[in-house]
């Protein structure tokens, strides 16, 4: 009686405890099931994304804009450029799809004094911004001619040819319209680029307006501040008209001493559900025109890889448990392009308001060498 009273607790605590066959512990062994490594769900189709987006602003018309904004300002009021101009090259040197590299100019026009509704044209004796007769200016703001440009000399070529325009516009207190028109040689003008900077309370500048290459139009929101000394904050969100993609970008740029500057940069890319994330922090000499750090890449919140900028080339690797494809690869360098080139394009956007117009973006040279400011 005892001997069969003690079996069957034996067989009870057994059964509790279950075994390798128990159908309970089977279920919970499925649901803790490790998740499968990140990955790119289709890195052509991204990579297909991110080029359509950076063709829109490399075309001859916005690497016009791009090298003659800094000219429509005073000689005085004209701020370096050196890490806008040094973003966009590092954006080209290690993009798969190789954009032209913008070239720089060191010149800068002496536009002043001139009454609103004045067209400006390039003056090759000078390699200077004058006023003109030319009609066509809007009655309240100036307009200035864009021209194809030498890629030997990074001026425009000779003899000049014409190729577009720029209207400054004063819409309200505080805010400039900027309308980029391109001017074929066959077929009517058309609009490229328009919208407003405008300034906000404190140290605070926005940008609201779209920018197309005809093809793919890109609608920007930005935001800059520059509240703490010589540190720069700027936030991109973008949707492209018509397709499933939206991008946004924070990036924090602060001296980090001598003629260096630290960026830090976080990029998103959604699209179908996928959210491709981007996470970088880059130190970068304007002088040597060298850079040096890492970015950080996931998908959908999962450890994707790491590219590491500090040689000749991008390094890249998987993170743990990823294998990357040929195609990830490519993909992954059109990120680490296209987080570079999108900050350096919003910097040339702010470029042609005057400072006397808008609150100005904050000065580079106090980014690099705040000792100088």
């Amino acid at each position: 009686m005892h001997r069969t009273g003690a079996l069957t607790l034996t067989l009870a605590v057994t059964a509790c405890a279950g075994g390798v066959t128990d159908p309970a512990a089977s279920w919970l062994a499925r649901r803790v099931r490790p998740a499968p490594p990140a990955g790119l769900a289709n890195p052509t189709a991204t990579f297909n994304q991110l080029q359509a987006i950076s063709a829109v602003t490399n075309t001859p018309l916005f690497e016009s804009f791009t090298v003659l904004a800094p000219q429509f300002t005073a000689a005085g009021a004209v701020r370096p450029a050196a890490l806008t101009a040094l973003s966009l090259e590092l954006a080209a040197r290690y993009s798969p799809w190789h954009p032209k590299v913008p070239p720089k100019s060191g010149h800068h026009g002496a536009v002043a004094g001139a009454p609103a509704g004045t067209t400006f044209v390039w003056d090759p004796a000078t390699d200077a911004y004058v006023a003109s007769s030319d009609s066509g200016a809007p009655a309240n703001g100036e307009r200035f001619m864009l021209y194809a440009i030498s890629q030997r000399t990074g001026l425009p070529s000779l003899p000049l040819t014409s190729i577009g325009y720029v209207d400054l516009i004063d819409s309200s207190a505080g805010a400039v319209g900027v309308t980029l028109v391109g001017t074929p040689a066959t077929g009517p003008p058309a609009t490229y680029a328009r919208y407003c900077v405008a300034r906000g309370p404190a140290s605070v500048t926005s940008l609201v307006g779209f920018v197309t290459d005809g093809t793919t139009r890109l609608d920007l929101r930005v935001r800059t501040d520059s509240t703490a000394p010589g540190t720069l904050s700027v936030q991109t969100a973008i949707a492209v008209a018509g397709r499933d993609v939206q991008l946004s970008e924070a990036v924090t740029v602060s001296p980090a001493g001598g003629d260096t500057a630290r960026m830090t940069t976080d990029l998103r890319v959604t699209s179908g559900g996928e959210t491709v994330r981007a996470t970088a922090d880059v130190t970068v000499d304007t002088t040597t025109r060298i850079g040096a750090g890492r970015m950080t890449v996931s998908v959908n919140d999962g450890a994707f890889a790491t590219l590491t900028l500090g040689g000749p080339d991008l390094v890249v690797a998987a993170a743990a448990g990823v294998t990357l494809t040929t195609a990830d690869e490519t993909t992954l360098r059109a990120l680490f392009s296209t987080s570079f080139e999108l900050f350096g394009t919003v910097r040339v956007l702010f470029t042609p308001v005057p400072l006397s117009r808008s609150s100005p973006p904050v000065d580079e040279r106090a980014l690099v060498s705040p000792e100088e400011s």
